[in-house]
């Protein structure tokens, strides 16, 4: 039997058959953009401080490699994430077209809406155009309250997700957005929308990692040629998910799990590398924050880190199915990930 052969049999009696043994720094960190493909791993600006610390932040993450920046109108903090792309990209020597730029529209800029809550988006990062705009959650407005009322929310029936997603198809039409994709649906909702869809979208964020594995999840995703992204990589490691994570019954800090312990410990690497690298080798887009300069380089160098199918198999295992983060039901008494792992 072949290496190649020996290796994707240890794959598949994990269960990780289409998992990638070894990831590039080209995959990760690639040069002279637009990007083909989305790069495996991003930064995080959630809870960034929309000041000069977050500009900072934002500005040595390019400086240190990293391509991928995730943001969302939600975040509140666009700004500073504008001035830090603009500055890191001067210190690096590069250009707008070599760095990805996800944002997110939020629920009360639905259907016809959409085109504005792009300008805005567009506004606040100072750009010409966006590489992947998502569809923050399937609900929308239901009265004209403040931009960011969650209780003037409320779930979308179908048919009003798929006028969304129309309106969305049509900024790629309109050439400042490159691709679209959705954040935060179900199976369901999943399924209806691709029925419906002209554009698949390209990837759809939700929350995923060694305690939230969601296998049929992923392998739903694969099935229907969707590129997943992962918020929370790192576990409950912000102030939000750690309120949850205190909760009767919860999990304890998921870096402090001695099985990622021991895994980082043989292979001479952090619990948090460990935990990002599982997911980039299920095909699965990561994107941590992180504002300190040493975390910055610890989880852009995860990618080096040489787990085997053996530690694979021993992730899998730890699986807590619960999930750190889940605004519908804490801010909006909504549901919004119903069928799915660490429901509700």
């Amino acid at each position: 039997m072949t290496l190649f052969r020996r290796i994707a049999a240890s794959l598949a009696l994990a269960g990780l058959a289409s998992a990638q043994a070894e990831i590039t720094l080209d995959q990760i960190s690639p040069k002279n953009g637009p990007f083909p493909v989305i790069p495996l791993l991003g930064f995080g600006t959630w809870e960034l401080p929309n000041s000069r610390v977050g500009s900072e932040a934002v500005a040595n993450a390019i400086v240190t490699g990293f391509r991928h920046f995730d943001c969302a109108q939600a975040y509140s903090n666009q700004k500073a994430v504008a001035t830090g792309l603009k500055d890191g990209l001067q210190r690096a020597g590069l250009k707008r077209q070599d760095i990805w730029v996800t944002t997110k529209i939020w629920s009360t800029r639905h259907g016809s809406k959409i085109p504005s809550g792009l300008d805005q988006n567009l506004q606040e990062l100072g750009l010409d155009y966006i590489d992947l705009v998502l569809m923050h959650f399937p609900i929308g407005s239901a009265t004209g309250k403040a931009e960011y009322d969650y209780v003037a929310v409320r779930m979308l029936p179908p048919v009003r997700d798929h006028q969304t997603w129309k309106e969305m198809e049509k900024l790629v039409a309109g050439g400042k957005v490159r691709h679209i994709g959705i954040s935060n649906f179900n199976i369901q909702q999943l399924s209806e929308l691709l029925g419906n869809a002209t554009i698949k979208p390209f990837t759809h964020q939700n929350e995923l990692h060694p305690y939230l594995q969601q296998k049929s999840f992923v392998e739903f995703h694969k099935k229907n040629n969707v590129t997943l992204t992962a918020y929370a990589p790192l576990g409950n490691t912000n102030s939000a998910y750690r309120q949850r994570a205190s909760r009767t019954g919860a999990p304890g800090k998921m870096l402090a799990d001695p099985v990622l312990g021991e895994i980082g410990k043989a292979r001479g690497c952090s619990p948090a590398q460990v935990a990002l690298k599982w997911n980039m080798r299920r095909g699965v887009v990561v994107h941590p924050k992180a504002a300190n300069k040493d975390h910055q380089k610890e989880n852009f160098e995860a990618y080096k880190c040489p787990l085997t199918a053996e530690d694979d198999a021993k992730i899998a295992a730890i699986d807590k199915k619960y999930r750190f983060w889940n605004p519908c039901k804490m801010l909006l008494q909504l549901e919004c990930f119903m069928g799915l792992d660490g429901y509700p």
